[in-house]
C-alpha cells in the first residue's frame, strides 16, 4: 500500500483561486444581469412590434353610424395575407367574428384566441398558431373609431376585439444566440482573468522565489554571506533581515564550532604526548629509578587535568543545552560567598587579604544554588588568578526592587583591548599569561556565560580606571 501523501498548501494556488473566484462571480453578475436585461429588452421589443399592428389595425376601423367597416390594404402588410401566412390576425364585433386575415382563412374552421376583458385593455399570450409554430398572441377590446362623416351622435360606441397572432421563432432565435454569446463571453473572460491573475501573482511573487533561490545558495561553511536584495519588498523585507540574522549567527556558530574543536584538540594534544613521552621512556628504560620513582604519580597528574578538561568540556555542553533542571532557592548571598572564598583558599592561599567584599550581611536572592555557585567560583577564581598580587580583588554587592548587581574588580598588568573584551566569554579562549599553566583552559567563563543564558542572567566585562577589568553580574530579582 502506497503511503498517504499530504497535499502541501500553496500560497500562489490559494491566491489565485480565491482572485479568480471572487473577479469571476462578479463578470458571472454582470453578464447575467446584463444577459437578462437584453432578454427583457428583446422581448419588449416584440411585444411593442405586436402592440404597434395591433394599433395601426385599430385604425382601420370605422364605425359609420352604427355600420362597421374594416378597411385593410394587404400590400402594405403582406405578412398577413395568404401568401406568406406567417402572422394571423382576427376582429370580432359581439362576439362574432367580424374579419379574418387572409392567411388565417388557409385554416377553416380555427379561430384565434377571444377571452374577456375590458374595454380599452390589452393582453399578450402565449399561442400556438395554426399553422403549428409557436407564437404569441395580443388580445385588444376597444371601441371602434368614429368615421367623420357622422353627422349625429347617437351615443351609442360599438366595441370591438382585436387578436393578432405572430411566431416567436425569430424572437427566441435572437434571445439564443444572446444568451450564447453572453455564456460564451462570461467562459472567455473567467479563462482570461485566471490567466491574468496567474501573470500577476507569478510576477508579484517573484522576489519570494528570488529569495528561495538566494536561499538555496547559502553555505554557511563560508564567511560573510548574506541575502541581498535589488529590488525591496515591504512583506519580504523583514523576512530577510531575520534571515541575515540567522544566516549571520550560524556562520560565527560554525567559525566558533571549528575553533572550538581545534582548541578541545589542541587542549587534549598537550597530555596525551605527555602520557606518551612518558610511557616511552618508561619502556625503553624500566630499570631506571629516577623513571619509575616518579611515573606513576606523573600519569596520575596527567589524567586529572585531562578528567577536568573533559568535565569542564561537559559542564559546558550541559549548560549550552539546558539539560541541568534548575531549583530554585533563597539564599544569604553574604554567607554565600564566604563559603566560596573558604573553597578556593586552596588554590589561592591569600585570598583573606586580597578579596575586599562590599555586601550587607542580610541581602537575599532566589536562585538556583549550584549555577550561582559555579559562577561565583570561576568569576573569583579568574579575579585572583589574573588580577596583580599586590592589589586587592574587590566585590562589591547592591540590590534594587527589580534586580541584584554583583560587581567584580580585579587590577590587571596590561588593560584588555575591545577585541579581548568581546572574545573573553568564548570557550577555550585564554590571555598569554596563562597559555603556560597547565591548570588553566579557558573553559571558566565560557561556563559561566551559559549557565547565565541559562538562569536569564546578564554578565559583561568592561575596562575601568587604573587598569582595572570589571566583571558585572546582574540577577533578576
Amino acid at each position: 500500500m502506497l503511503p498517504h501523501k499530504t497535499k502541501l498548501h500553496s500560497i500562489k494556488r490559494k491566491l489565485v483561486n480565491n482572485i479568480t473566484a471572487v473577479i469571476s462571480l462578479i463578470l458571472v453578475t454582470i453578464f447575467l444581469t446584463v444577459d437578462l436585461s437584453v432578454d427583457s429588452w428583446v422581448e419588449n421589443q416584440f411585444n411593442k412590434s405586436l402592440t404597434n399592428k395591433a394599433n395601426y389595425l385599430k385604425t382601420l376601423v370605422k364605425d359609420h353610424a352604427g355600420k362597421l367597416e374594416f378597411d385593410f390594404a394587404g400590400e402594405f402588410m403582406s405578412e398577413y395575407e395568404q401568401a406568406n401566412p406567417s402572422e394571423f390576425y382576427q376582429l370580432w364585433h359581439e362576439q362574432h367574428t367580424f374579419e379574418k386575415s387572409d392567411s388565417l382563412q388557409l385554416y377553416p374552421g380555427v379561430d384565434l384566441p377571444n377571452i374577456d376583458i375590458a374595454v380599452n385593455e390589452f393582453r399578450i399570450i402565449d399561442y400556438s398558431l395554426p399553422n403549428g409554430e409557436a407564437g404569441r398572441a395580443m388580445i385588444s377590446h376597444f371601441i371602434a373609431q368614429q368615421a367623420d362623416d357622422n353627422t349625429a351622435d347617437s351615443g351609442h360606441f360599438n366595441t370591438m376585439v382585436l387578436t393578432i397572432a405572430a411566431p416567436t421563432a425569430a424572437l427566441n432565435k435572437v434571445l439564443i444566440i444572446i444568451d450564447v454569446v453572453f455564456v460564451l463571453t462570461c467562459i472567455i473572460a473567467v479563462f482570461g482573468v485566471r490567466y491574468l491573475v496567474i501573470r500577476i501573482v507569478n510576477r508579484d511573487l517573484y522576489p519570494l522565489n528570488n529569495l528561495n533561490e538566494q536561499i538555496k545558495q547559502l553555505d554557511i561553511t563560508e564567511t560573510a554571506q548574506i541575502i541581498n536584495s535589488d529590488f525591496k519588498v515591504e512583506e519580504i523585507e523583514p523576512i530577510r533581515n531575520e534571515l541575515n540574522k540567522f544566516i549571520t549567527t550560524n556562520q560565527q556558530l560554525y567559525q566558533n564550532e571549528k575553533r572550538l574543536t581545534s582548541d578541545i584538540a589542541h587542549e587534549l594534544k598537550t597530555p596525551i604526548a605527555e602520557l606518551i613521552s612518558l610511557s616511552e621512556v618508561a619502556l625503553r628504560y624500566p630499570n631506571d629509578e629516577r623513571i619509575s620513582a616518579t611515573y606513576t604519580s606523573d600519569i596520575l597528574a596527567i589524567s586529572q587535568r585531562m578528567k577536568t578538561i573533559v568535565n569542564n568540556l561537559l559542564l559546558l555542553q550541559r549548560a549550552g543545552s539546558s539539560a541541568i533542571e534548575l531549583t530554585i532557592e533563597k539564599l544569604n548571598l553574604s554567607a554565600f560567598i564566604n563559603n566560596i572564598s573558604n573553597e578556593l583558599q586552596f588554590k589561592h592561599p591569600d585570598i583573606e587579604q586580597r578579596l575586599q567584599l562590599d555586601i550587607a550581611e542580610d541581602l537575599l536572592v532566589n536562585v538556583d544554588k549550584f549555577c550561582l555557585h559555579t559562577i561565583l567560583s570561576n568569576l573569583l577564581d579568574n579575579a585572583l588568578f589574573y588580577g596583580e598580587r599586590q592589589h586587592s580583588v574587590n566585590l562589591q554587592v547592591t540590590q534594587a526592587s527589580d534586580k541584584t548587581i554583583i560587581t567584580l574588580c580585579n587590577t590587571l598588568a596590561t588593560p584588555l583591548s575591545g577585541q579581548q573584551l568581546e572574545a573573553i566569554f568564548d570557550p577555550l579562549y585564554q590571555l598569554d599569561s596563562s597559555r603556560t599553566n597547565n591548570q588553566r583552559h579557558g573553559l571558566g567563563l565560557a561556563i559561566v556565560k551559559s549557565l547565565c543564558n541559562l538562569n536569564n542572567f546578564t554578565i559583561r566585562a568592561e575596562n575601568k580606571a587604573d587598569s582595572r577589568l570589571a566583571l558585572i553580574l546582574t540577577l533578576p530579582n
